[in-house]
């Protein structure tokens, strides 16, 4: 026999408290998704920031974050030097055709060189770094300051 639940009377105080705490728990699970993930955003950038700074003192690139999480974490450019010649140039992981949920080092094997184009021998490029998106700007403050004192003509 299951026990018997026995709910007790709320006076107005305790049932008006039990409101006001319910209130203020729904308020929280509402924001707790968006702050949950700019945590993940936040923690995926420091994974790519700390196999970037890896790669620079000269460290393996494996493990490396999962391509998915650097474009979460707003590092889509990744800069690829050539071992041969010492050609870099970006590759945009957004436009890359790979699996996302592999991780980026693995890209190193089918990112030729395109400077070199030597056939024989395919080596595979270093994995620098990676770099910040470039917004594009407007006019500059002072250039706007300028162009409304110049006189119409």
């Amino acid at each position: 026999m299951s026990p018997r639940i026995i709910q007790l009377p709320l006076s107005g105080r305790d049932r008006r408290h039990y409101v006001r705490e319910l209130r203020a728990a729904e308020q929280v699970h509402r924001d707790l998704p968006a702050r949950v993930e700019e945590a993940y955003r936040a923690a995926h950038a420091l994974a790519c920031h700390e196999w970037s700074v890896r790669q620079f003192i000269g460290g393996p690139a494996e493990p490396s974050p999962k391509i998915a999480e650097a474009i979460a974490a707003g590092c889509e450019l990744l800069e690829v030097r050539c071992r041969r010649c010492g050609h870099a140039s970006l590759v945009d992981l957004t436009e890359v055709v790979w699996p996302r949920e592999k991780p980026v080092h693995t890209l190193a094997k089918v990112l030729p060189c395109r400077a070199c184009r030597d056939e024989r021998k395919k080596v595979q490029p270093d994995l620098v770094a990676w770099r910040p998106r470039l917004q594009p700007q407007g006019d500059p403050p002072a250039a706007k300051r300028r162009a409304s004192r110049a006189c119409p003509g």
